[in-house]
C-alpha cells in the first residue's frame, strides 16, 4: 500500500486507557521519538510487518487495501517497555486487536525485549495454550533503534497482580475500569493453576508471577484461566527435580515477606519484629500509611492467615504436579509420578545437591503427600483438554 495512504489511516492515542506500572526512568525514549519510531516500522516495506501482523491475528489472508482505520493507544508503561493496544478496523466493519511491546531504549532494554520475543516463540511451539502469541520483532529505527514486536491482544485478559496486604495475601485483577479481588480460595486456585503452567515449560526462569508475567479471565463458573505473556529468561531443560526447585524459587506468599530469604519466617514471631519488617516491606510503597497497614496485617497474622496461606501454598504445589500430569497419564499413574518427583527432590535437599527452599521445608514433603492421598489419589481438578 502507499506510504502516505497508509500513515492516513493511522490514529494514536497517548494519553486514554493506560496506565503506569513502573515510574520510568529519565534516560529512555519520550513517547513521540517511539511514535515515530512505531510509525516508520509499520510504514516500512509497504507495511509488511503490520499486514504480517494482521494476518497472523485473524489466522487469514489479509490486504492492507480493506484497512480502513488503525488505531494504537498507549496502554501501559513499565520499566524496560511500553504496551499499546491496536485495533484494526477493516472496510466490512470487522476489528482485530493486536499488541506492541516497544522497548523503552537502545541498548539493554532493547536486547531484553528481542530476547523477550524469541522466547515467547519458543514456548509457544512448546505448548500454546497457555501462553500468548508473538506475531512479528522488528526494529523501530529512532535513537539507532530499539527493538518492538506484536503479539496477541487478549482483551478479555487483565493483568494479574499479587497483593500482600489483603486478607494475608490475595490476587487482584489490575487493569484499568476492570478492578477485581480474589477471595483466599479463590486465590488458592489461582496458585495452583499457575504451578500447573509452570511445569509445562521446563525450561522457563526468571518469572515474576507476583506482577504481571500471567494474565487471568474470571469464567462464569468462578474458574480464572491464565496465559503467560512474558518470558524473560530460558535455561535449558531441567529434569523434574531441577524443576521443582525452579518452581519453588518463583512462589511468594504474605509471609516471604517477612523472611529472610533463607529460612522460613517464624510463626510465633514477636509483635516489635512483625511490625518492624512489615512496616520496612510497605513503606517502600505506601509512605506515611505504612505503619497503620501494618497494623492491619498484625491482626492477620494473629488470626493465622499467613500461616494458612503458607500450608495451602504448599499443597498446592503437590497437587498443581498432579494436575499436569492427569494430561498424560491415568490418575493412579500420574499420582505416582507426582510422589516420585517430589520425594526425589526432597532427597537431593537432603544429600545436599540442591539448596533448600526458605518456605517448603524438604522433611515436609513425604507427609504432606500422603496427608493429601490416604486412600490411593487425589481428586483432579478435571479441566484439562489434551492439548
Amino acid at each position: 500500500m502507499d506510504r502516505g495512504l497508509l500513515l492516513s489511516k493511522m490514529f494514536w492515542n497517548l494519553q486514554a486507557n493506560w496506565h503506569l506500572r513502573h515510574r520510568p526512568d529519565a534516560p529512555t525514549l519520550s513517547v513521540q521519538d517511539t511514535v515515530k519510531g512505531l510509525q516508520h516500522l509499520l510504514l516500512t516495506e509497504q507495511g509488511a510487518l503490520l499486514q504480517h501482523t494482521l494476518q497472523r491475528a485473524s489466522a487469514r489472508c489479509v490486504s492492507l487495501e480493506v484497512l480502513s482505520r488503525l488505531d494504537i493507544a498507549l496502554y501501559q508503561e513499565g520499566i524496560d517497555q511500553r504496551v499499546w493496544r491496536a485495533q484494526a478496523t477493516l472496510m466490512d466493519g470487522t476489528t482485530q486487536c493486536f499488541g506492541i511491546i516497544v522497548a523503552r531504549a537502545p541498548g539493554t532494554s532493547s536486547l531484553l525485549t528481542q530476547g523477550d520475543f524469541a522466547h515467547l516463540q519458543t514456548l509457544h511451539a512448546q505448548q500454546a495454550r497457555y501462553c500468548v502469541t508473538p506475531y512479528v520483532c522488528g526494529t523501530a529505527p529512532v535513537a539507532g533503534g530499539v527493538a518492538a514486536y506484536t503479539v496477541e491482544w487478549l482483551e478479555d485478559y487483565k493483568e494479574l497482580v499479587f497483593e500482600i496486604t489483603l486478607d494475608g495475601g490475595v490476587f487482584l485483577i489490575n487493569a484499568h475500569g476492570a478492578h477485581r479481588r480474589f477471595s483466599p480460595p479463590a486465590s488458592r486456585q489461582i496458585w495452583r493453576r499457575l504451578v500447573e503452567i509452570l511445569w509445562w515449560y521446563p525450561q522457563l526462569r526468571g518469572v515474576n508471577i507476583q506482577a504481571g508475567d500471567f494474565v487471568g479471565r474470571a469464567q462464569a463458573d468462578g474458574q480464572v484461566e491464565l496465559k503467560l505473556t512474558t518470558a524473560r529468561a530460558l535455561a535449558p531443560e531441567a529434569t523434574p527435580v531441577e524443576q521443582i526447585h525452579a518452581i519453588l524459587g518463583c512462589l511468594i506468599t504474605a509471609s516471604g515477606y517477612l523472611s529472610d530469604g533463607q529460612q522460613p519466617f517464624q510463626r510465633q514471631m514477636p509483635r516489635e519484629a512483625f511490625l518492624s519488617r512489615m512496616q520496612a516491606v510497605l513503606r517502600r510503597r505506601f509512605g506515611d500509611r505504612a505503619s497503620a497497614l501494618a497494623q492491619r496485617q498484625w491482626a492477620l497474622w494473629q488470626s493465622g492467615a499467613f500461616a494458612q496461606q503458607e500450608d495451602w501454598l504448599k499443597e498446592d504445589c503437590l497437587l498443581a504436579t498432579y494436575d499436569r500430569w492427569c494430561t498424560d497419564y491415568p490418575a493412579r499413574l500420574a499420582w505416582q509420578k507426582t510422589c516420585q518427583y517430589w520425594l526425589d527432590y526432597a532427597a537431593a535437599v537432603q544429600a545436599g545437591r540442591l539448596p533448600a527452599s526458605w518456605w517448603f521445608p524438604a522433611a515436609e514433603i513425604a507427609p504432606g503427600l500422603d496427608r493429601l492421598a490416604p486412600q490411593g489419589v487425589p481428586p483432579s481438578t478435571g479441566r484439562r483438554a489434551q492439548p
